[in-house]
């Protein structure tokens, strides 16, 4: 969710990047639109984080083996 969000805010910060008269705003929303990239890589990063910092009881699937038991993964 916090993913897409900042995803969002890039796109339209590009688009008013393109839209902009000058070259000082142009280069404002340039750069924020870099900065919202990397909170959407940061977001990605830390759920992926979260969901390896639970204990494996929460993993568990319902045949009692936890993802790291899993083969294939």
């Amino acid at each position: 969710m916090e993913k897409a969000y900042w995803i969002g805010r890039r796109r339209a910060s590009l688009k008013l990047a393109r839209e902009a008269s000058g070259s000082e705003a142009r280069l404002i929303h340039y750069d924020l639109a870099g900065r919202y990239g990397l909170k959407a890589v940061s977001a990605a990063t830390s759920a992926i984080d979260l969901a390896s910092s639970l204990p494996a009881s929460l993993n568990a699937d319902r045949s009692g083996t936890t993802r790291e038991d899993t083969p294939g993964e």
